[in-house]
C-alpha cells in the first residue's frame, strides 16, 4: 500500500475553509451542505468539458454558490496537482529559491488553488515567510483568494491581490518574483496564437527574478497538453528560457511529433473526505489527478543523469510482463520487465511503484524496445511517492 507524500496532502485547514463556505452559502450543516453543492459541481464539470466555450470563459466565480462548489470539489485537485509539479522541480531538478521570503505571483489565480499551494509547500519546507500576490479578472475570485490564503497560510504570508487579465501584462504588479505560477489559464487564453504565447512568456520573464521559476499547469486534455508542449519545445529549442520540466532536456517531445499520445502526468492522491462525499453521486474517477505542466527558469539547474528516462505512459500489466513507454533524449523507448515467477499480487505491487511522470534508469542499451530480466534491473531516480535521489 502506497503512502502519500506529506507535501502532496491537501491541508485540513483548506478543506475546513471550503466546508464552512458551503455551510454559509446553503444555510445547512456539513453533509447536507455538501450534498447541496453536488448539482453545482456537476454544472461546473460540464462547463470545463462538454460545454467548454470556444472563446472566453464566463466569470462563474460571480455566483457565490458556484465559487464555493469550485472550492469544495475542483480546487483541492488543482492544489495537489501544483504540489506534485513543484515537488518534482524542488526534489529532482534541484531548483532552489534563494530568497528567504519568496515572492509568488499567481496569474489567473481564481480563488487560489495554485498560488496557495506553492506558498504552502514553501512553508512546509521551512520557509518562515512568503509574499503571495493573486491576479485575476474576477473580483469575486480575488475575494475568495484572500480569505482562502489567509485561512491556510495564516500570519506566515503577506497576501495581496490585483484585478487584471492574466493575458495582459500591463495589469500585472511591478517588481520581480521568485515564482510565477499560471495554473489552468492558457486554456482560457484561446485567442493567443503560438507566437502570441511566446511573446507572453517573454513578458512573464520580465517579472521573474534572474533565478526565478515559471510554472505553467494545464488540463491533461490532448488539445491543451499539446499546445503547452509546442510552446515548451519552441522555448527550449530557441533558448529563450531554460526548461526544467517535466522534460529532462531540450530535445523536442517525440510524442508530439508522432501525434499518437500526448504528454501529461498521472498521480495517485489522497482524496479529501469532502471531495469524496460530493463524488458519491457524481461517480467521477478520482483515484488519480491528471494534468500537464511545463517549468522554466532563467537559471540552469544541475543536469539530470545521462541515463535518465521519463515514463510517459500508463503502466501495463500483461502476461509475464510489466510494460510502459519512456522518453530518452528525445526518443521513445518501450520498456518491458519480465515478471515470471511472481504472483499476481507481487506483480501488482511492483507495477504500483511506478507512475506516468516518474524518472527511471536501466542497465540495458538504448533501443526502441528494451527487455529487462527483472525489476531489479530498473532504478527509480524520481518517484512522487518514494524517497529517491540522484
Amino acid at each position: 500500500m502506497w503512502e502519500p507524500n506529506p507535501f502532496h496532502l491537501y491541508p485540513e485547514k483548506a478543506e475546513a475553509f471550503w466546508l464552512k463556505q458551503a455551510e454559509e452559502v446553503t444555510g445547512l450543516l456539513e453533509e447536507e451542505a455538501l450534498e447541496r453543492m453536488t448539482p453545482y459541481v456537476s454544472e461546473l464539470s460540464d462547463l470545463f468539458t462538454i460545454d467548454r466555450p470556444d472563446t472566453h470563459f464566463p466569470d462563474y466565480f460571480k455566483d457565490p454558490t458556484l465559487l464555493t462548489a469550485y472550492g469544495v470539489f475542483f480546487l483541492p485537485q488543482s492544489f495537489v496537482r501544483t504540489s506534485f509539479a513543484l515537488s518534482y522541480l524542488l526534489d529532482f531538478r534541484q531548483w532552489k529559491c534563494l530568497n528567504p521570503c519568496p515572492r509568488i505571483l499567481d496569474l489567473g489565480s481564481g480563488p487560489g488553488s495554485c498560488g496557495v499551494s506553492v506558498a504552502h509547500q514553501f512553508l512546509q519546507r521551512g520557509v518562515k515567510k512568503v509574499d503571495l500576490v493573486g491576479v485575476d479578472k474576477s473580483p469575486s475570485a480575488l475575494a475568495g483568494f484572500e480569505q482562502f490564503a489567509q485561512s491556510v497560510l495564516g500570519n506566515k504570508a503577506t497576501i495581496s491581490t490585483r484585478v487584471g487579465d492574466a493575458s495582459h501584462p500591463q495589469n500585472w504588479p511591478s517588481g520581480s518574483f521568485d515564482v510565477v505560477v499560471a495554473g489552468f489559464v492558457m486554456n482560457e487564453m484561446k485567442q493567443l496564437s503560438d507566437s502570441d504565447l511566446i511573446s507572453w512568456i517573454q513578458e512573464v520573464q520580465k517579472h521573474l527574478h534572474p533565478e526565478g521559476l515559471l510554472l505553467i499547469i494545464e488540463p491533461a486534455l490532448r488539445q491543451t497538453s499539446e499546445r503547452l508542449q509546442r510552446l515548451s519545445d519552441h522555448l527550449a529549442h530557441r533558448g529563450i528560457i531554460t526548461r526544467l520540466g517535466p522534460d529532462l532536456d531540450a530535445h523536442p517531445c517525440p510524442q508530439l511529433a508522432q501525434g499518437q499520445h500526448w504528454s501529461h502526468e498521472v498521480r495517485r492522491w489522497h482524496i479529501p473526505a469532502t471531495v469524496d462525499f460530493v463524488n458519491r453521486k457524481l461517480h467521477r474517477d478520482l483515484r488519480e489527478v491528471r494534468f500537464s505542466f511545463a517549468a522554466f527558469s532563467n537559471r540552469a539547474c544541475p543536469p539530470v543523469p545521462a541515463r535518465a528516462r521519463r515514463i510517459v505512459s500508463d503502466i501495463q500489466m500483461i502476461k509475464g510482463l510489466i510494460r510502459f513507454i519512456a522518453v530518452y533524449q528525445g526518443q521513445c523507448e518501450t520498456i518491458e520487465i519480465a515478471t515470471r515467477g511472481h504472483s499476481k499480487h507481487e506483480v501488482k505491487l511492483l507495477a504500483g511503484r511506478l507512475e506516468r511522470g516518474d524518472v527511471i534508469a536501466h542497465q540495458g542499451e538504448h533501443a526502441p524496445k528494451v527487455r529487462l530480466s527483472s525489476f531489479a534491473d530498473l532504478e527509480v531516480l524520481y518517484s512522487a511517492h518514494e524517497s529517491t535521489s540522484q
